[in-house]
């Protein structure tokens, strides 16, 4: 057993008239693994990751072992259009003092270096995309937040944003929401089923797989499906075995 980086217990948020935005999320991490959080449009992802950040406050209980604050990308925004994207690098790299030999394996994996003199803002969306997750992960915080990293990807840059998570992050306790869910197979250790604010399944793809299906042959997408399925049911929450 490694040391337990985040510990959350009964997170649950209201907003004003009653409205649950989450309710009664409980799982925890290990310091190094990878979480994919993932769910249909609206079920919380983003506002879990946004409570985690320090952004919203919300009931329950969160316990972070590292005491410098995480690294969050939010799904859009975040970037300064009138800076080049070395300057936008730079705010981060200097907060983290990150050494140059890591800044320019960064830049070597994500292949940035050609456009490191370029305006932020005549980039195109895929290119800002690379930058924003660049500059989220530049410091390597001890925990990293991430918010639909993959999307306006091209396959070869989303394989890039897989590398950075599993090499460049190693020490990194990384969390993932993704609708993508092919690029999430291979790098999480676990998986956070949310669906309208619930948590609906918490444990490892494997336990996934027992739970929904023993077909060997279905993917992560078929297996979630199934397990949002099942919980239309009225199984409710499913939890694997941590």
């Amino acid at each position: 057993m490694g040391t337990k980086q985040i510990q959350c217990d009964g997170v649950s948020l209201s907003y004003e008239k009653g409205k649950e935005a989450l309710q009664g999320i409980t799982f925890s991490m290990e310091s190094g693994t990878n979480l994919g959080l993932i769910g249909p449009i609206g079920s919380g992802k983003t506002t879990l990751l946004r409570i985690l950040a320090g952004i919203l406050e919300a009931d329950g209980r969160i316990e972070m072992a590292a005491s410098e604050p995480a690294g969050y990308m939010p799904a859009s925004g975040g970037l300064i259009n009138e800076l080049t994207v070395r300057e936008n690098l730079d705010i981060w790299r200097r907060a983290f003092h990150t050494s140059k030999t890591e800044f320019d394996m960064l830049l070597k994996i994500l292949g940035i270096s050609r456009i490191i003199d370029r305006k932020t803002g005549t980039l195109s969306s895929g290119l800002k995309k690379l930058v924003l997750f660049a500059c989220t992960v530049v410091g390597k915080s001890p925990v990293i937040l991430l918010d639909e990293p993959f999307v306006h990807l091209d396959i070869e840059s989303c394989m890039k944003v897989q590398k950075v998570i599993t090499e460049y992050l190693a020490e990194s306790t990384v969390i993932i929401s993704s609708h993508n869910l092919e690029y999430l197979e291979g790098i999480t250790d676990s998986l956070l089923i949310l669906k309208t604010g619930s948590q609906i399944f918490h444990g490892t793809p494997e336990q996934l797989r027992q739970q929904y299906s023993k077909d060997a042959e279905k993917d992560l997408k078929e297996l979630y499906l199934e397990a949002v399925k099942v919980s239309d049911y009225g199984n409710g929450r499913r939890e694997g075995e941590m």
